[in-house]
């Protein structure tokens, strides 16, 4: 084998390994995780919630994330069939979202929320406790 053609192989063999490193990786809804941050009165009978998005991989706040679904009801306390007003407000401070609910009572609440990431193509959804006082 001749210096050109082992030039040629190892050269066909980088391209080759460039090529496969350069695949897109694609994170998956499970890539992300709501919490709860605070639960704070906002008016009579309404609550806050503001919630924090964290990609979980490298545990830092996601910012650009559109809350499009929300909603709340009383399943923790055995009334799922009762349900709250509840809508995405602005934040005031990025990586920050808040949910405003009207709940009619007191008690243990599920906060379903479902957003779109910039750049992702699923969907996160999850389902909160919050506790709702009166």
């Amino acid at each position: 084998m001749t210096f050109h053609h082992i030039t040629r192989a190892l050269a066909g063999g980088l391209f080759a390994t460039v090529a496969l490193n350069t695949a897109p990786v694609w994170a998956v809804a499970s890539d992300y995780r709501f919490e709860v941050a605070e639960v704070k009165p906002a008016a009579p009978g309404k609550s806050d919630v503001t919630l924090r998005l964290i990609h979980t991989p490298d545990k830092k706040p996601v910012n650009d994330a559109v809350i499009f679904q929300v909603s709340a009801d009383m399943g923790p306390d055995g009334m799922p069939t009762m349900k709250a007003p509840a809508k995405a407000m602005p934040a005031s401070q990025p990586g920050l979202y808040v949910i405003e609910v009207e709940p009619g009572m007191a008690g243990n609440w599920a906060l379903q929320v479902a957003a779109k990431v910039q750049g992702e193509t699923e969907t996160v959804r999850t389902t909160l406790p919050v506790k709702f006082a009166k």
